[in-house]
């Protein structure tokens, strides 16, 4: 997806028509995105809007795409949107590889090792037989508890992964998933920052237009593509057209930063609020970037720790229950002596 963002954002800045551009990704685009390129082709030779055909796939395209492209069709800046979401993909796969090394070691590596030792763990849990564990009872006993303990948990963990890739592509979980982001404590402020950053970049770009402060603010906060502050940004709307200050109606809103509401009222006291709120959504943008890097290294550490607690508690485990079939066997051995 990044990289089909990227190329219509190089093919657009370098000249090229959007219909040709799109015609050129039915060739060259990933094979299940080249049928999109086609309908936004064909959307675009015929004068409708390729907003229009990305609202149609709502399972490839976030609200926000769909949002952002509706508003630069109005405003004419359909290479800085597609470059906006270029970028947001390119940061979403750089964090997500970031993860997925550390997840690979701890999961791919460690876990398979745990699966397979803690069948013996638990076989030597058992009580000893009275003729004594031998090889065939101890390799019945470990492949038991594979199938039963080791096996379950694997599938578990498989389709744990898979109901959660398969809730992610609805827009109902996605809701319920913003909404739920936007209370946790640094996690919120991160995805708040990316919202603002798209709503103040959208609509500097669409008042450099030409376009009016109100339809620039309405396109702008559906571009924002989040359930809970979109409605918030377009409860102002009717304001703007009365006449409201764009820096007064934010500031009850309550959403934006006194120093971001000084850079819209400044924009709008010297006549370049378009600049300023460029500039604005380059600080939000600044502040997601920070903050995202310091989620991962965060995450990594969390990672790291979870690991390390784990495979401490496995091991101490481990060793409980040795000691305690070792002192089982000394028991057994006397009772055997006895008889």
């Amino acid at each position: 997806m990044g990289v089909f963002f990227r190329e219509l954002h190089a093919l657009l800045q370098s000249g090229i028509a959007l219909s040709a551009a799109c015609r050129e990704l039915t060739r060259r685009a990933p094979a299940l995105l080249r049928g999109v390129a086609a309908e936004m082709a064909a959307a675009a030779e015929g004068g409708k809007p390729v907003s229009s055909v990305m609202a149609a796939h709502r399972s490839l395209f976030y609200p926000w795409h769909t949002g952002i492209v509706r508003a630069a069709e109005s405003g004419g800046f359909l290479p800085e949107a597609f470059d906006q979401i270029a970028h947001a993909y390119e940061v979403e796969w750089e964090t997500r590889s970031a993860l997925r090394l550390r997840l690979f070691f701890y999961v791919f590596l460690g876990l398979p090792a745990v699966l397979v030792s803690l069948p013996a763990l638990l076989m030597l849990t058992e009580p000893i037989p009275v003729q004594g564990w031998n090889t065939e009872l101890a390799l019945q006993s470990i492949a038991g508890y594979f199938r039963t303990v080791s096996i379950p948990i694997a599938v578990g963990l498989v389709a744990l992964v898979l109901v959660w890739q398969v809730l992610t592509a609805t827009f109902w979980f996605q809701t319920i998933q913003q909404r739920l982001v936007l209370l946790l404590p640094v996690v919120g402020r991160l995805a708040r920052a990316a919202a603002l950053d798209r709503y103040l970049a959208t609509l500097g770009l669409m008042l450099r237009g030409g376009m009016a402060l109100g339809q620039a603010a309405e396109e702008a906060a559906l571009a924002a593509g989040s359930v809970t502050l979109s409605p918030k940004l377009l409860a102002i709307v009717p304001s703007l057209r009365d006449g409201v200050p764009l820096a007064q109606a934010l500031a009850e809103t309550g959403l934006l930063d006194s120093d971001m509401l000084n850079l819209a009222a400044t924009g709008e006291a010297s006549g370049e609020l378009p600049d300023m709120l460029v500039r604005a959504a380059g600080y939000y943008r600044a502040e997601t970037d920070a903050k995202r890097k310091m989620l991962l290294r965060i995450a990594q550490v969390a990672f790291g720790v979870l690991w390390l607690s784990a495979a401490g508690a496995l091991l101490l485990w481990g060793y409980r229950v040795y000691f305690d079939f070792a002192f089982r066997v000394e028991d057994w051995m006397w009772e055997g002596m006895g008889r």
